[in-house]
C-alpha cells in the first residue's frame, strides 16, 4: 500500500496501486484523507 503514495511537495496517491486500504490516512500530514 505504500507504494501508492509519491511524496515531492504534494503526496499522490496512484489509483492503479492502491488497494483501499486506508494506511494513507495515517500517513497524511494535513489530515485531508477520509477513507469511507
Amino acid at each position: 500500500p505504500v507504494d501508492a503514495i509519491s511524496e515531492g511537495d504534494i503526496y499522490k496517491i496512484d489509483p492503479d496501486v492502491c488497494t483501499d486500504c486506508g494506511s494513507c490516512a495515517d500517513v497524511c500530514p494535513v489530515e485531508a484523507i477520509h477513507p469511507a
